[in-house]
Formats: structure tokens, C-alpha cells, sequence
């Protein structure tokens, strides 16, 4: 029925989620690096609906997640079908299509409400709901059609007899309504003998209206199931990271050993990529097409360009320009930027500090606070001293400069353009452009002459 008009979501996420076990709201809970319920938002907008989000006092600071959603305040839970009343209160707008959904059903698919709403329209229905084969002993309530393949009623399983058990339909709990119907069924909805008013109701005043409800059959029952527990989030974390995976091979990306790698939802990664054994890439992290990543390497909110290989190394808040060589076993902490073609080799590590273009800094070194030129080596064992026990301060070395292997650059100093450091040197003077500084602390003994290539 509902071909037109505005497209409203729905989402009851007023539950306590006791399960959990936890402090923290279950719909707070993340998977492949979201809250619960910021995936079924994302969803919603997909679908160009409004959401409006029922959340009780218990689970309030949920608001800080509402990303632009109408908010609204179940007091005191009393089921699904009060929750949904509570919602059309704040739903301004008379006709179209509703979307019901739970908080923690972050596992349906933009796809499938769009198919839900076209059923309306094509069934003749007021409602559709998403269902699924559960099996016989799954928690859901189940679905009883009528001999046209319509619904005629769900029965939740705590109320169902031995026979309606058996029925492998569920209700997975997401539904499409027509909005004008919906304002005036919800209005009929009363208090069961539970003391909750049920959603489900609907079907009972749709049927004795004579109105037609449809289902859509899901052939994955995993896209309907919400999550109540500490197993059933993790479940939903693999299904959802393995959809991820499987989304960006088919883009182009080449996974070794699929299942042993991880992927949030907001990574971006360029074709041609090739994502090694182990690694585990985070939060809003781009990988540039022709890339390799791994094995065991941890990226986590960093951008790396074209051409670049990070083999067993920690990442995170960093950037990598094109070509850049990480690894193993080095780590580039938030702020570090290294430009094109930089090679960081085993045990480096870099924090707020940029190394220009070619610069090369193979082994066990600490570089932080710092700005390297282009062109620069250095050697294992350097370590710049950037914090006093009060406050941090800058290292700056120019173009071209040599560090030996060893050399403690106390800062606030500057290694001048084309300079260079004994091994061991202790700097705790800038060095002239050109010259070479030794000793402990080190001085500038004598003009550089640089080794010719």
C-alpha cells in the first residue's frame, strides 16, 4: 500500500541488555569497529529514512550515538508495541513507510529493507515482516501463513504449543508498515497479561481488519539475528567482518588466508592490494591500491599510499606516502608522516615526526618530535631525546645529513643540510650545514666531505 511518501525508521533500542554482563548499553557495544547500533543507523540512511530512536533512562547515553536521529524516551519499557507508540509521537510525517527495527540488529542489509518496502506495494500488505528458517528449538517467534502464503499470525515462542515449535518460520523482528496504518493499528495495541504490550499484535488487527501482512524470507537467518550476549556478539562481529572481507576482494583486493585477517567497516583499501596472514586493519584506515600488508601487522586509523609494504608492524595515526617500506617489527605512533619512498626497517619506531622523501632508517632507532630532510641515513641505534621531564621538544635534520650509528640527538637541535654525526656522538649543539660533529658531547671538528655514490 505505501508506494509514496516519506520513509521513517523506527529504532527500539530502550532494552538494558542485562545478558551482557556488562556497564556498558548493549546497542554500545562494537563489531568490526562501530557500536551495535551505529551500523543499524548507517543502515537507515541508506535507505533515506528518518530515524527516531527510543531509548530508555537506563540507556541514554546511547544519545551520544544518535548521529542526527530524532531521540525519545521510553519511561517506563513496556515492550515493543509501547516503544513504537512512544516513537510515532515524534513522527511528524503522515504517510509513507515505517521501518521497525532492534538497536542491535546490526547485521540487516540496506537490500533487504528496500525489498520489504517494495512488498508492500506489490502484496497489497500493510506490513511485511523478515523472517527466516530458524530451526525448531530457535528463540524467535514463529510464523503461521495462510494457505496464499500471507502471514496470519506470529506466536511468540514462550506462548507457542508443541506444534507451532516445530514451525521453522521466525520472526526476525524487522518489519515495513505502511504509516497511515500504523498510526491508527499501534492505537489499538494493549497490555497483555505479561504487563508488556507486543509489536507482533499488529499481525492479529491487520488479519481482523482484513488487511494483508507479508513476509520476506530471508536464505541467511544470520542477517536477522540480534545480539543479547557476549557469544552472540562476537557471532555477529564474524559475520559482519566476513561480509567486509568478501565486498573488498570482490573490488579487487587479494586476501591470503581470509579468516585470519580482520576489517572494520570504515577501512578503505585500493585494488590490487594484498592483505597478508594476521593483519588487522582499523578504524578509518586507507591502503592504496597495489599495497601489501603483513603478515601480522596492526593498522589502525592510518593512511598509506600506492606501492607500500608493511611486513609485521604496528601502525596508528600515521601517513604513508607512496612507496614507503615499513618492517618488521617497527612502529610508527600517531603523527608520524613519512613521505615517498622512506624505508623504516626492524625495530624502528616514529611518534609526531615527518621523514622527507628517501630518507632511511633501517634498524632499532627511536625517532619522535622530530623533522628528518630528504635523503638522510640514519644509523641503527639513533635515538632523539625529546623530552626534558617537563616538556617535549623538536629535532630538526637537513637534507642529505649522515647520522651515525648510535648518535643521542638531545633536543631542542638541528643537524644542519648535508652534516653528519659520529658514532655515539652525544649532540647537544646544532650542527653547521657540512660538518661533521663527534665525541661525547659531541663537537664539529672538521668540514664533511660525503662518500661518493
Amino acid at each position: 500500500m505505501s508506494g509514496s511518501g516519506a520513509t521513517v525508521a523506527l529504532v527500539l533500542a530502550a532494552g538494558l541488555g542485562t545478558r551482557m554482563r556488562s556497564k556498558t548499553p548493549k546497542v554500545l557495544h562494537p563489531i568490526a569497529g562501530k557500536p551495535l547500533l551505529a551500523h543499524v543507523l548507517d543502515t537507515c540512511a541508506a535507505v533515506g529514512a528518518r530515524a527516531v530512536l527510543v531509548l530508555s533512562k537506563e540507556s541514554e547515553p546511547d544519545r551520544a550515538l544518535a548521529n542526527g536521529a530524532t531521540v525519545v524516551l521510553q519511561e517506563p519499557p513496556r515492550g515493543t508495541g509501547d516503544a513504537v507508540q512512544v516513537a510515532l509521537r515524534a513522527v511528524t510525517e503522515q504517510a509513507g513507510t515505517a521501518f521497525v527495527l532492534y538497536g542491535d540488529t546490526a547485521l540487516v542489509r540496506p537490500e533487504t529493507l528496500t525489498r520489504m518496502r517494495a512488498l508492500l506495494t506489490e502484496r497489497g500488505a500493510v506490513m511485511a515482516l523478515m523472517t527466516a528458517d530458524g530451526g525448531s528449538d530457535n528463540a524467535y517467534g514463529r510464523v503461521v501463513r495462510g494457505p496464499q502464503g500471507d502471514v496470519e499470525r506470529i506466536v511468540e515462542a514462550r506462548f507457542a504449543s508443541a506444534d507451532e515449535l516445530r514451525i521453522p518460520e521466525a520472526n526476525l523482528g524487522a518489519y515495513a508498515i505502511d504509516l497511515a496504518w500504523l498510526r491508527s493499528a499501534a492505537a489499538e495495541l494493549t497490555m497483555n497479561e505479561t504487563g508488556e504490550v507486543f509489536l507482533t499484535d499488529l499481525v492479529a488487527i491487520a488479519r481482523r481488519r482484513g488487511d494483508t501482512v507479508a513476509a520476506h524470507r530471508l536464505g541467511d537467518a544470520d542477517e536477522g539475528h540480534g545480539v543479547n550476549t557476549r557469544v552472540e556478539l562476537a557471532h555477529a562481529d564474524a559475520v559482519l567482518k566476513r561480509r567486509i572481507r568478501e565486498r573488498h576482494m570482490l573490488n579487487g583486493v587479494t586476501f591470503v588466508d581470509p579468516e585470519s585477517s580482520s576489517v572494520d567497516a570504515g577501512v578503505e583499501i585500493g585494488p590490487d592490494a594484498l592483505i597478508l596472514r594476521g593483519s588487522i586493519l582499523e578504524g578509518t584506515t586507507v591502503v592504496g591500491s597495489g599495497t601489501r600488508i603483513g603478515p601480522y601487522s596492526i593498522v589502525r586509523d592510518t593512511k598509506i599510499g600506492a606501492g607500500c609494504v608493511v611486513e609485521a608492524s604496528v601502525l596508528e595515526g600515521a601517513t604513508l606516502e607512496d612507496e614507503v617500506r615499513i618492517g618488521p617489527f617497527s612502529h610508527l605512533r600517531p603523527g608520524a608522516y613519512l613521505e615517498r619512498g622512506v624505508e623504516l626497517g626492524n625495530f624502528g619506531e616514529v611518534k609526531n615526526a615527518r621523514l622527507r622523501t628517501k630518507t632511511k632508517m633501517h634498524h632499532f632507532s627511536y625517532v619522535g618530535d622530530a623533522d628528518i630532510g630528504e635523503r638522510v641515513n640514519i644509523g641503527a641505534g639513533t635515538i632523539t631525546l625529546n623530552y626534558d621531564g617537563v616538556a617535549k621538544h623538536r629535532t630538526t635534520v637537513g637534507n642529505d645529513a649522515f647520522i651515525g650509528s648510535d648518535t643521542l640527538l638531545r633536543a631542542p637541535v638541528t643537524i644542519g643540510e648535508g652534516a653528519a654525526t659520529g658514532a655515539g656522538a652525544v649532540v647537544t649543539k646544532d650542527v653547521p650545514p657540512g660538518m661533521l660533529a663527534v665525541g661525547m658531547p659531541a663537537r664539529s671538528i672538521k668540514k664533511r666531505t660525503p662518500p661518493k655514490k
